[in-house]
Parts: C-alpha cells; structure tokens; sequence
C-alpha cells in the first residue's frame, strides 16, 4: 500500500510540475488591445484596432502612427508566437526586450527585430535583401535558400529565448540564430548601423513589440509560454 501511494504521489507531483513548467498565456482577447499601448504613448489612440477579431494595424484608420508595446515586460526563458498577414507592400515586425524609455524614439533603437515583409513588394522597399525578408533577425543573418512564406497569406511565426540564446522560425522552419553572449554578435552590431544605440540588444527584461512601420499588417494568436 505504502509503495503505492509513493508512485501515486510521484506521479501527481510529475503532472503538477508539468503543469507549471509550461504555461500559457494569450496576449490578445480578439475584442480589444487590452495589455498592449502604443510604444512611449500609453495613453494616445492609435492606428491599432480590432478588426474581426484579429489584432490589426492600418496608416488608413484613424489614429496616431506608432509601434505597439504590450504593459509588461518578460524576462527568462520563453517562447512567443503568433500569426501574422501583411498587406501589399507592407512591412512590419516583432522586436524582443524592447526598452521603453524617452531615450529611445522607437523600439528597433534597443531591440532585435524578427522582420515581417510582403515579398511581392521586397525590391521597393527592402532591396531584395536575405537579411531583411520575412522571418529574418533584421540586418544581421541571412535566411535559409528556403523559405516557407505563405504569399497573401497567414503566417506563423516562433521565437524563443533561452538564456543568451535566441531563435527565430517561420512557418516552423529555423531562420535565425544568435547567442547574445558571443564575441561574434557584439562584433556584428559594433559593425552595424545600431551601434550608435547604446544598450542595443543587451537588455534580458523587455516589452515585446509590434512594428507600424508600412502598409497593413494583422496579427492573431499571440502567446507566451514559459
């Protein structure tokens, strides 16, 4: 009887832990932006709305112009996710650990980006760059020769943070990689153009965000598991 009991128990606890190990949490109701204000704005409308349900972004809609930042920030290890469309000619994207401060105009200013493009439109406004379509950690790696992008259609994208670590899918294929703590990648932003940004990509405690940057772009499922 006691040993019964004892692997009941482990086996609770077992189911507990899992329970707790992984969590999830939607970011977005599918009614209102609740949890979400537009970046160093918190109190400002914005170009940010609803729209049958989907998290939707529109220069057309009335409103201020600007990124979107959700009220809290995330530290550790965990993994974010979400759907994604974009319209003709749109651009936009997902920064991680953005630091909202006045010293920062914008969120590319202290955070990486996972770029968000229609590639109908890329030569206009991107120059056909691999370091700068969809799915790519924005001006740094260039993607796979293969990518899944669903032209005109919802795409899904992954980004996982652990440790120093940080990893970007789309459409559940691995685009980008990078390991914050390498020599390799503070050599890359010293040579880029963010290195005029003090603090850029360092911070491990941030907002995520999305970009208003051109054209339309939707979002739906937005998750955070850790």
């Amino acid at each position: 009887m006691k040993r019964i009991l004892f692997f009941s128990l482990v086996l609770l606890n077992a189911c507990n832990f899992s329970s707790v190990s992984e969590k999830s949490q939607s970011l977005f109701d599918g009614k209102t932006i609740e949890g979400w204000h537009l970046y160093n704005e918190p109190t400002t409308s914005s170009i940010w709305f609803v729209e049958d349900g989907l998290l939707t972004c529109d220069p057309a809609h009335d409103g201020t112009y600007g990124d979107l930042v959700t009220d809290l920030a995330f530290e550790g290890d965990y993994t974010f996710s979400c759907e994604w469309k974009v319209g003709s000619g749109g651009n936009s994207g997902i920064f991680i650990h953005v630091l909202e401060s006045q010293a920062y105009a914008a969120p590319w200013m202290s955070a990486v980006e996972y770029q968000i493009l229609d590639h109908s439109d890329s030569t206009n406004h991107n120059y056909n760059d691999p370091m700068r379509m969809s799915g790519a950690l924005y001006g740094f790696q260039d993607l796979p020769e293969e990518l899944p992008y669903h032209q005109n259609g919802w795409n899904k994208a992954l980004i996982q943070v652990q440790g120093e670590v940080l990893t970007f899918f789309l459409n559940d294929v691995q685009t980008a990689k990078v390991d914050f703590a390498s020599r390799a990648w503070k050599a890359q932003v010293k040579a880029s153009k963010f290195a005029q940004y003090a603090g850029f990509g360092q911070s491990r405690k941030g907002a995520i965000s999305l970009q208003a940057w051109k054209g339309r772009v939707q979002f739906r499922n937005l998750q955070i598991t850790n």
